[in-house]
């Protein structure tokens, strides 16, 4: 596909995509054993039903309906899933440096995003056949004969839309926010919570901010931490410190560690801030919970 007829004035566009090379959508049970890919093209996964898991060299994510991550070019990774699950995948070239902010994990997308994108991702789909042999210098996607060039021009059009509306929101930038985007970028706020404890949950050992949360779930710190709050009646901080110290009393219970080594385990700064938070949260000192623990344990033998 000859893509110097999209390239008008390139220095006004942030993502000026040089090539598409593929699009899938699958609605399946089926998945091999997870291989590592590394391509030299980029390609964008939107999960939709059931879960999956991204993984690079250096981190695992989990993910749920909703959410996209992307896999930047000649980069090593996995996408898995177990059960039933239905995604899309569009695969394609475009050496923007406004790019690698999608590069820090998966984005839960709003309405609106995600229609986007599924629409890009269907569209391509129904006009590309099997991709031509790829080089090194030469990546293209064969295209069915004839497909209107203005078809083609909707899909690098949409996708480069897609990318800009995901990359304002992102940055904070308000300019392409009118009130029909607001209302379609409001995440159901029950399953996004549920992410989130879930996230949590498997973050436990780290010393997560609620940044960190809102950079991986791709979401204001504003409005996570009122819908956080609207569905569990406390802070997301609070909540992460009542995981820690759960996991905390599991500890004490089940294993010989040292307090000061679960507070180190955990994330926590030092053992007095750790012993702190236990009595904050548990009305107990550690050791007297563990005293407890061990009377109750005897009188079970």
């Amino acid at each position: 596909m000859n893509s110097e007829i999209w390239d008008v004035n390139p220095y006004r566009r942030t993502f000026a995509l040089r090539e598409l090379v593929s699009a899938h959508y699958f609605s399946t049970r089926w998945n091999t054993e997870a291989e590592w890919g590394n391509y030299p093209f980029s390609q964008i996964y939107l999960l939709l039903r059931g879960t999956a898991t991204y993984q690079t060299e250096t981190a695992t994510y989990p993910m749920a309906p909703g959410m996209m991550c992307y896999a930047p070019s000649d980069t090593a990774f996995t996408f898995a899933w177990e059960g039933d699950v239905e995604f899309g995948l569009i695969s394609f070239v475009c050496h923007s440096e406004a790019m690698a902010l999608f590069s820090r994990g998966p984005i839960l997308l709003g309405e609106e995003e995600q229609g986007t994108l599924l629409d890009v991702i269907k569209t391509a789909a129904r006009i590309c056949d099997n991709p031509k042999e790829r080089t090194a210098s030469h990546i293209e996607m064969f295209i069915l004969p004839n497909t209107p060039d203005v078809v083609i021009g909707f899909i690098y059009a949409s996708l480069e839309r897609f990318l800009s509306m995901v990359y304002c929101r992102l940055c904070g930038i308000s300019l392409l926010t009118n009130e029909t985007q607001k209302a379609s970028c409001q995440v159901d706020k029950s399953r996004l919570v549920a992410d989130v404890k879930l996230y949590l949950e498997e973050h436990v050992t780290d010393r997560l901010t609620v940044r960190d949360v809102c950079t991986h779930f791709g979401i204001g710190q504003t409005a996570l931490m009122k819908k956080f709050r609207e569905e569990t009646n406390q802070s997301l901080i609070e909540h992460f410190n009542d995981v820690k110290i759960g996991r905390a009393k599991l500890l004490v219970r089940n294993t010989t560690m040292h307090f000061g080594e679960i507070a180190e385990y955990l994330g926590f700064s030092s053992i007095n801030y750790f012993s702190k938070m236990f009595k904050a949260r548990t009305g107990m000192t550690l050791t007297a919970y563990s005293k407890l623990v061990s009377k109750r344990r005897a009188s079970l033998e």
